[in-house]
């Protein structure tokens, strides 16, 4: 027997299975975290027992979904590898993401951006034109490159685990693409801090002269799965910042999930 779909922001269904959706939880937050948990991390953030949260950190590590390291910390393993690979090759796109991109074009009038990470790169995966009908020359669904002159690179960078990141950063080459680009690997990292404290990421003519963007995360369980991204010339973007940021905010809001 099956159920119909539930709409975004429906109770959860009484067939849920509570034990599937905590380790999916917990997978989550160890996806997120810079160094790994350990079980007394998972135990005090999900309110749970040490022998519980033992015992679900176990099974994912036997189904291979997590490693054990030596320090008793949990991080992913094989498992998650393989269903994050297989999800970049087929590019799917959240059904929720894309009605999100849509609403934040409506309601905000601005071209409207959806990234993510594929392919170990921060691409632009969708694209909606708002009633003013801006675009941002170049810059079009696919587009992975100068991520340090995009609100949208900057703000995946800051917010990834340091095991991407850092590696991404050693080898990024910091074109200077306008006058305004930051091309200082040390100002670029005290962007990304700024970033990751204030959950904003701006980009200020730095992709191209004239055009301003701002980036805020969509998130699943507390990780950052995306990003949508306004785009405003920077005339107007003076004058209706605050409504673009409360329209960008309202948007990653209901495009997450807890």
């Amino acid at each position: 027997m099956t159920s119909e779909p539930e709409a975004p922001g429906a109770a959860a269904p009484a067939t849920l299975i509570q034990s599937v959706s905590r380790a999916m939880r917990i997978l989550m937050a160890i996806a997120s975290s810079d160094d790994g948990l350990s079980v007394k991390a998972v135990a005090d953030q999900f309110e749970l027992s040490r022998p519980t949260a033992y015992h679900l950190l176990n099974t994912l590590v036997h189904e291979g979904a997590l490693l054990k390291d030596q320090r008793r910390r949990y991080t992913l393993g094989p498992a998650a590898a393989v269903i994050a690979e297989a999800h970049n090759r087929r590019n799917v796109i959240s059904a929720r993401h894309l009605q999100g991109l849509h609403a934040l074009a409506n309601a905000s009038g601005e071209t409207a951006y959806l990234s993510g990470w594929r392919n170990g790169a921060i691409t632009v995966l969708a694209t909606v034109e708002g009633s003013h009908a801006v675009r941002v020359a170049g810059l079009s669904t696919g587009y992975s490159d100068n991520v340090h002159a995009r609100a949208s690179g900057k703000l995946l960078l800051a917010f990834a685990p340091p095991a991407v990141r850092e590696p991404l950063l050693e080898r990024l080459v910091l074109r200077k693409v306008t006058e305004h680009t930051i091309t200082s690997r040390a100002a670029l990292r005290r962007e990304l801090d700024y970033i990751a404290a204030s959950g904003l990421s701006y980009d200020h003519q730095e992709f191209r002269e004239g055009v301003e963007c701002i980036s805020a995360p969509i998130r699943d369980n507390g990780a950052v799965v995306a990003c949508f991204t306004l785009a405003c010339p920077k005339d107007r973007f003076v004058s209706t910042e605050p409504q673009l940021v409360d329209a960008l905010l309202r948007a990653t809001a209901d495009a997450s999930t807890s």
